[in-house]
């Protein structure tokens, strides 16, 4: 089959019901974010075999794993509490996507649930709600107007000598020591996996981002650079590394 000259980013959807249908859903902000950017998305439904899946490592040039209302399973890091908000048949698919990437040096980009899958993927937990365990709180805001649930929340703080300090001197900015952040989310690292690197953390000490050393691009955002990915300045540069990454 031949290729098309713009590299295929697989997306893993979420599996959904809505009036009594199951369906398959990704949010078009992650969509648009990737073909802004140069890159041809596709949509990954969960509910395929592990056949099925090793197949898309020959036709995706990158995996994204978007954010979700749903929770990564608590067993998957060996935790017991009870999590109303599951997807299992995603764990399946992001994680057996994410072992895969790591073996064949396949792109992989993770924001919000995505970041989550990618720490307990190898080896890391998580913390079911960082807003009672000495955090900030985190979480959307309940507003329905999407301008101000995406609005600028907190800092991150980069790390020095790091792949986003890199970017940052690379692409001339003022300061290479932070920048603003939207913020939805109740979970958060616990223990980060121990071949990731620290990237950005807020000022409350949490993990924002990580990167996989040795990796053609392997990282992690909590935050949602999707939304307005074309205007914001280090969404910019994330989906653009990404993509670049993806093409070659």
């Amino acid at each position: 089959m031949p290729r098309t000259s713009k590299p295929i980013i697989g997306i893993v959807s979420c599996a959904k019901e809505l009036r009594g249908y199951q369906i398959q859903a990704v949010n078009s902000f992650y969509l648009t974010a990737v073909k802004d950017f140069g890159g041809l998305p596709i949509m990954l439904a969960p509910d395929m075999t592990k056949e099925d899946s090793e197949h898309l490592v020959g036709l995706c040039d990158g995996f994204l794993f978007p954010g979700s209302h749903s929770n990564v399973a608590p067993h998957r890091y060996f935790a017991s509490h009870a999590e109303p908000h599951k997807d299992e048949a995603r764990d399946e698919l992001a994680f057996t996507l994410i072992r895969q990437g790591i073996d064949k040096g396949i792109p992989c980009l993770g924001i919000c649930r995505g970041f989550q899958e990618m720490n307990v993927a190898l080896g890391g937990s998580l913390n079911p709600a960082v807003h009672d365990s000495g955090f900030n709180d985190h979480r959307e805001s309940k507003v329905e107007d999407f301008a101000q649930k995406y609005a600028p929340s907190h800092a991150v703080l980069v790390e020095k000598q790091g792949l986003f300090e890199r970017w940052l001197v690379e692409n001339h900015w003022q300061t290479t020591t932070e920048f603003v952040v939207n913020t939805l989310h109740n979970q958060g690292v616990e223990k980060l996996a121990p071949q990731l690197n620290v990237e950005a953390i807020a000022a409350d000490g949490l993990v924002e981002a990580f990167s996989l050393s040795g990796h053609k691009f392997f990282v992690g955002v909590q935050w949602h650079p999707e939304w307005e990915a074309k205007t914001n300045p280090f969404s910019q540069i994330l989906f653009k590394e990404f993509i670049m990454a993806a093409s070659v």
